[in-house]
């Protein structure tokens, strides 16, 4: 029973630095020490950032724009020199955002 419980611990207790980690870097609106604004290219593949688009519980909120985006969760949709690309994921994403038309950034 005891070795059931250390193992335990240890889990919760990898879980819980996994998801402050995720936490911290995005409280300065940078994930892996990417900025999550600017210019940004959606691609199928080998992006630098899986993110899952969800409808509430995001840590972001990100509005699309067609000028520069230069504010926290201000992203313009680019195909070449982007700033960094996502991938769109189903579940498992590396962040999770939600589209807003205003007032985007941390939550």
């Amino acid at each position: 029973m005891k070795a059931i419980f250390t193992v335990s611990l240890s889990a919760l207790a990898l879980l819980l630095a996994t998801g402050s980690k995720q936490a911290l870097a995005l409280q300065s609106c940078s994930y892996q020490g990417l900025e999550l604004f600017g210019e940004v290219a959606v691609v199928s593949a080998n992006a630098d950032i899986k993110v899952e688009v969800v409808p509430s519980g995001a840590d972001l909120k990100v509005q699309w724009v067609n000028q520069h985006a230069d504010r926290c969760g201000e992203w313009r949709r680019v195909g070449l020199g982007a700033d960094f690309t996502i991938q769109l994921v189903p579940a498992g994403g590396d962040i999770k955002i939600q589209e807003v038309t205003r007032n985007p950034g941390l939550l």
